[in-house]
């Protein structure tokens, strides 16, 4: 089946519709106040400059529209090996919280560094429920580097919405060429532990706040990814009975 055949069977009206809704609700909840700062405000004595509102939004819109276009749901949180997982979310957390991180809100480095870190990481979560997930399922059976251009493409684009400028990539247009090289390698991901989490792990890495942690995880997920599909257990009872 060619490219332009696998093409024609994707749904895009609701590709679009979501993408449109996803906008949309975004533009909204950016409007009104911070939802993480005021519960955190409230409950402790400072006031994180992170908010969820727009991850919120792109959440609400995927669970809306898995519903709604009875989208094939392939993707879950945990994914097809939830073992190895939930280990992509603790190396990123770890690997932090190790090296720490400084604040002017006299909490301890290396605390803040795992509250930081796990905030960003469930942040991603919400967010990528809709990019590496109702957007990559609704994309089959369509090749997974075409996925994560069209993704990658996508995701940027909704950027538009959030970010006041793209100053600090050199402008737009190396942003979009991040963010299309970078949902390819998160589509190849997905495609392979079918996981929410593994992907919201990699877009966490992203804040690149250490260059070694950076590299550290690389490495460390590269191996895992590799042996994903590798059955421990049936080698194991391979060489048992032999």
């Amino acid at each position: 089946m060619t490219i332009r055949e696998k093409g024609k069977r994707v749904k895009w009206k609701a590709v679009g519709v979501f993408y449109l809704l996803a906008c949309g609700l975004t533009y909204v909840l950016i409007q009104v106040p911070n939802i993480i700062k005021e519960i955190w405000s409230r409950l402790f004595d400072f006031t994180p400059n992170f908010s969820w509102n727009h991850g919120i939004a792109l959440f609400i819109v995927s669970i809306a529209a898995y519903g709604f276009f009875k989208i094939k749901r392939n993707t879950t949180f945990l994914g097809n090996k939830p073992y190895y997982s939930l280990l992509f979310a603790v190396v990123f957390l770890v690997a932090y919280s190790v090296i720490g991180f400084s604040n002017d809100y006299g909490i301890n480095r290396y605390l803040w560094a795992f509250i930081f870190c796990l905030f960003t990481l469930i942040y991603d979560i919400f967010e990528e429920t809709a990019w590496r997930g109702f957007l990559h399922d609704s994309l089959s059976p369509i090749p997974v580097w075409l996925k994560g251009i069209i993704t990658g493409i996508f995701w940027s684009l909704w950027h538009v919405l959030i970010f006041q400028n793209f100053n600090q990539f050199g402008g737009f247009h190396f942003f979009l060429a991040l963010s299309v090289f970078v949902s390819i390698l998160m589509s190849y991901a997905t495609e392979r532990t079918n996981s929410i989490l593994v992907a919201s792990s990699i877009h966490a890495l992203l804040i690149l706040r250490d260059l070694n942690v950076t590299i550290i995880c690389a490495i460390i997920w590269t191996v895992l990814l590799t042996m994903w599909n590798l059955d421990f257990k049936k080698k194991l009872a391979a060489k048992i009975t032999d």
